[in-house]
């Protein structure tokens, strides 16, 4: 096969039953060329190289940090100006049992927080049951959670809407192509606005109004700093890209290009999948490089401790984190990460979480909510995961559709609903880089460092791993580095 021939061509001696594991790989030729990468300089391979190569040597490693005596980072004499916004954040304010009160509350309290957002915007409101025991010709607003969408025998769609007095059936009419098109996008349990006029029980759509976000301008820091972007890191995975975060390390300690950039980093948000995790998905075990959950903890933790201690760093979860799956998901314990809990530097947070730096209100989430979307918007992907985020936006909520995988906690507060609206937000998750600027709000995906697993092979995605984002803060310009091998490492800046 081609995976041997890449052996033979670099001279490398490969052990039987390591062959035969590469050739159960999904892309052998492709998984070949990462052994020799990971085993650059050795000349004999065994299973262990292949399959374990040397990550475990990582838990024995010592942290050392060498920088560059010319490295004279900017950051390190400016002081932190952090507000992390702890009420907005489910880590020890959990009390969901599961029960019937608890999934009433919750809804009660999304559709509370959402409505009072479109209550302030309009005209005065009718509710559903006063509309519909009223005479009213005029056209009139009403507010109502989804409960249903489908499309009429005639073409016309029609949706179901509640409020806390009664169900009302709405109809768009098909021959109002932008209003159909908004219909057309209505997710289940969202909360929105409709105007229209009740006719022989059918209320006749004129407009509908998502709660959305104001137009606001770029809000900037008075400091010349920049934060900086990662997710989706997948230490234990055999697929982590060691190489190339260690490059990212090297980076941000001054050793590389940019240096003036790196010397700019005050901040370091991480969105989440830290480690890969162990039981996450059957076969797993067959994936991984280090078996142990503690271990992998251990691993992401040195990694940490190598970032300049003049960096504030801000942590959330993901669903392959030692945490409940469930949204919103609470701050990792400290029995996984207990040295960095004793770092001043470093703040563990829930996902979602909020925090302001220098003035600049960052939303972090890890960004599952995304599974649920593509199956109710025509044309909505994984190609463009910076879409999350403005539909995200447009309906104040991080996610929204309940019932589906991924899950929500019926908590009695709805923690999810983005109650402040935020200057950057910050996912992950798909391990695919995507920007966007919506009405003043910067969306950032930040990739991955995780090369192409077999269930994202299958699934047609197409990560980008090792592009990291920077944005300096006092001009919010994007700036993108790029450190997978071959790629230059200056990459691209947007405004």
């Amino acid at each position: 096969m081609d995976a041997v021939k890449i052996f033979l061509d670099k001279k490398v001696i490969v052990t039987k039953d390591a062959i035969e594991y590469i050739s159960n790989q999904p892309d052998p030729e492709s998984y070949a060329k990462q052994v020799l990468e990971r085993n650059e300089g050795k000349t004999f391979l065994t299973i262990d190289d292949v399959k374990v190569s040397d990550k475990t040597s990582l838990l024995k490693q010592e942290v050392t940090v060498n920088r560059p005596t010319d490295f004279k980072p900017v950051a390190k004499d400016i002081e932190p100006d952090v507000k992390i916004l702890d009420e907005y954040d489910i880590t020890g304010k959990s009390r969901s049992t599961g029960n019937v009160d608890d999934f009433l509350d919750y809804f009660r309290d999304r559709f509370r927080k959402l409505s009072s957002i479109l209550r302030s915007r309009g005209p005065s409101i009718r509710d559903i049951e006063r509309l519909k025991s009223g005479r009213y010709t005029d056209i009139v607003r009403v507010i109502g959670m989804v409960y249903e969408k489908r499309f009429s025998r005639a073409g016309h769609i029609l949706i179901t809407i509640e409020d806390e007095s009664d169900r009302l059936n709405v109809l768009v009419p098909k021959n109002d192509e932008n209003l159909m098109g908004m219909a057309a996008s209505i997710l289940p349990d969202e909360v929105i606005a409709v105007d229209g006029r009740l006719s022989k029980g059918l209320f006749i759509a004129k407009n509908i109004i998502q709660p959305d976000i104001p137009e606001k301008r770029m809000k900037t820091s008075n400091e010349d700093i920049a934060l900086a972007m990662l997710s989706d890191t997948h230490i234990g995975s055999n697929l982590f890209l060691e190489k190339m975060f260690r490059k990212f390390i090297d980076w941000i300690n001054g050793r590389g290009a940019r240096p003036e950039l790196a010397g700019k980093v005050k901040y370091l948000t991480i969105a989440g999948d830290l480690v890969d995790g162990v039981g996450i998905y059957p076969g797993q075990e067959n994936e991984l490089s280090i078996l142990d959950i503690y271990d992998q903890y251990e691993v992401f933790e040195k990694f940490i401790m190598e970032i300049p201690d003049y960096i504030e760093i801000f942590i959330i979860p993901g669903n392959h984190d030692a945490v409940r799956v469930a949204d919103p998901q609470p701050a990792l314990p400290k029995e996984l990460l207990p040295d960095l809990y004793n770092m001043k530097n470093v703040h563990l947070l829930g996902s979602p979480g909020y925090v302001s730096l220098h003035g600049v209100l960052v939303l972090l989430y890890h960004g599952q909510s995304i599974h649920s979307y593509v199956p109710y918007i025509h044309g909505f992907d994984y190609t463009n995961p910076e879409r999350l985020g403005i539909e995200a936006l447009k309906r104040r909520h991080l996610h929204v559709v309940y019932g589906e995988k991924p899950p929500i906690a019926p908590e009695r507060e709805d923690f999810l609903v983005i109650s402040k609206v935020p200057d950057i937000m910050h996912f992950g998750d798909v391990h695919k880089n995507g920007y966007a600027n919506y009405k003043g709000t910067t969306i950032v995906n930040s990739g991955t460092w995780q090369d192409i697993t077999p269930y994202q092979i299958k699934q047609g995605h197409h990560p980008t791993p090792g592009n990291l984002p920077v944005i300096t803060l006092y001009d919010r310009k994007l700036n993108v580095l790029k450190f997978k091998k071959g790629e230059e490492i200056a990459g691209i800046t947007k405004g």
